[in-house]
């Protein structure tokens, strides 16, 4: 993994700090503390004017492992802050610009921590699970089947385009793999110990067979990628998490934290989305993804096509990137909002990623 950062040109980069401010009335404004669960290693700020609060975030290749691990050179989000996308309804844009503050990339927005969805939380001991109703669901998987079926991406000229810096897919899927971890403890990143905890953890309790293919696949995920790439592309958010939902109070949705925006099949988008946020649905996963596939139907651009290669391929996608936590929750003894006890659900994935794996790769 280079530590080093190539000349880039992106559109945030030529404008500085103080003119983005100023611009927003922010000018001389004292930056605030403001806790955050990041793990990426990005620097948040709060500003506060007139009643309003905004979140300044600062991100560079230098301060974010995530960034050196997916070849983010531009700085993902703040291009994405700095050259709006054409958002479809009821998605609206969480930016208010992006510009330099030295090297170092400044994405300002407006301050969405009461907008935005639980994620994450804890689920025994006694403590309360604040759990994501149908209804809200709905409207988050609706707004993911807008985004993956508007033409956002073709605007970019998707491979031609290289002001537009898309995370390679390889990149995404192999991020929190055993090999990536211990590269990440070998450089001196503290969160590498959680990941390896975790693959170690699902060493143990998972089936002999599905430790063989997550291993195998940890080293080289080529094959799964030759059969990602047999499915249609489109343009995916990337990191697409309840944490990065914000329902607003004008009724539309807003989505943060683009560092990973990637163009792919949407298996890669569903498989995080569905891998991550066990702990707020009480929605079965293959459920989940029929609810979107019904609501992707409803588009034009027909961005699902083989719903059971897309479904295979995101529970391969999701126990690539999330093992770690599975094998952690189901150590611990977990219970999930579906009632099924972590060790059941971490069978249940490992089950369905070793059919997948026969029929797909």
């Amino acid at each position: 993994m280079s530590r080093s950062t190539p000349a880039v040109q992106a559109p945030w980069a030529r404008r500085p700090l103080s003119e983005l401010l100023a611009q927003h009335d922010l000018d001389g404004v004292k930056e605030q503390p403001f806790e955050h669960n990041g793990w990426s290693g990005a620097q948040l700020t709060r500003l506060r004017r007139d009643g309003a609060s905004f979140i300044l975030k600062r991100s560079s290749w230098a301060m974010d492992w995530i960034a050196r691990s997916t070849r983010d050179h531009a700085v993902r989000e703040a291009v994405v802050a700095a050259d709006p996308i054409e958002l479809p309804a009821p998605l609206s844009s969480a930016y208010l610009g992006a510009a330099a503050d030295g090297a170092t990339a400044a994405i300002l927005m407006p301050d969405l921590s009461a907008e935005l969805l639980p994620w994450d939380g804890p689920r025994s001991g006694g403590a309360a699970v604040q759990v994501i109703d149908d209804a809200t669901l709905d409207q988050v998987l609706a707004a993911a089947a807008a985004l993956h079926a508007s033409s956002w991406a073709d605007a970019r000229q998707v491979r031609a385009d290289a002001r537009w810096p898309w995370c390679p897919l390889r990149e995404r899927i192999e991020l929190l793999t055993p090999a990536s971890a211990r590269r990440y403890r070998a450089g001196g990143l503290a969160v590498a110990e959680r990941f390896l905890t975790g693959w170690d953890a699902f060493d143990r309790l998972a089936p002999p067979a599905a430790v063989s293919l997550l291993r195998d696949l940890g080293r080289d995920a080529s094959p799964l990628l030759a059969a990602l790439d047999r499915l249609p592309a489109t343009g995916l958010h990337g990191d697409l998490k309840l944490a990065n939902v914000a329902l607003r109070t004008d009724g539309s949705i807003s989505l943060i934290d683009w560092q990973m925006t990637t163009f792919g099949p949407i298996a890669v988008e569903l498989g995080w989305f569905l891998v991550s946020n066990v702990g707020q649905l009480a929605t079965a996963a293959d459920a989940i993804f029929e609810r979107y596939v019904a609501l992707a139907a409803r588009a034009e651009r027909d961005v699902v096509a083989d719903p059971g290669a897309q479904f295979d391929l995101a529970i391969l996608v999701g126990l690539l990137l999330r093992g770690w936590r599975k094998g952690l929750d189901a150590e611990a003894g977990e219970v999930l909002p579906t009632g099924a006890r972590a060790a059941d659900d971490l069978a249940w994935w490992c089950d369905r990623a070793l059919a997948a794996a026969k029929r797909r790769l």
